[in-house]
């Protein structure tokens, strides 16, 4: 039985943009965020797993569902929710059976989302859909109208990423986005009880 996608806005972590992730994670969470993505692929194994293991602690008390990138083994010794794979990265085959975990994947092309659909993944990140500073080497962005015709091609959710800000994930959500996943928006913000509200307002849920 398939676990539900029940969140519309994923916040993806970058220690690097602030100064203190775990109080950052705890506030967005105090302040209604439901999914949290946990993605630090530079750091070594033992450091990770002490870090989800503290994340896990802070989305616990909210109730919100911890994802991990690319990193089945840390998923399951921290308690995680769920697991979150690159475009080529791990499968829901591929997992030891039984597992009661979500697991997504990044894709950038119809016919990406198209196989991952078929290989059992639960929702799908789509992107880059607007200019973002990390994604400028990989070329132009997507655009809301490649968006569409990706949630169009698949009947699970898809989440919009790259540059979304508030304004922006209302029309996301406008052209067939189930929700959005964010970085910086969250990780930059001066005030994210205020940026979490604006999200919820454009989305209507989080």
């Amino acid at each position: 039985m398939k676990r539900k996608v029940d969140f519309r806005l994923i916040l993806i972590t970058d220690r690097k943009l602030c100064t203190n992730l775990t109080s950052r994670i705890s506030q967005a969470c105090s302040a209604g965020i439901k999914a949290v993505l946990l993605r630090e692929k530079d750091l070594e194994d033992g450091y990770l797993l002490a870090l989800s293991k503290k994340i896990k602690v802070i989305t616990g008390k909210t109730n919100s569902k911890l994802f991990i990138s690319d990193r089945y083994d840390i998923a399951i010794l921290s308690g995680a929710e769920g697991i979150h794979s690159p475009e080529k990265g791990i499968t829901p085959q591929q997992l030891i059976k039984p597992v009661n975990l979500l697991i997504g994947r990044s894709v950038h092309s119809i016919a990406s989302a198209q196989t991952a659909e078929k290989l059992g993944f639960d929702y799908l990140l789509f992107g880059s859909v607007y200019r973002t500073p990390a994604k400028i080497k990989y070329g132009a962005p997507k655009g809301l109208k490649k968006l569409k015709e990706v949630c169009d091609a698949v009947n699970i959710p898809v989440f919009a990423v790259g540059g979304i800000n508030p304004k922006r994930a209302g029309k996301c959500l406008q052209s067939g986005a189930h929700g959005a996943a964010v970085i910086r928006e969250l990780m930059l913000s001066d005030n994210i009880k205020k940026t979490v509200n604006e999200f919820k307002d454009e989305m209507g849920e989080l």
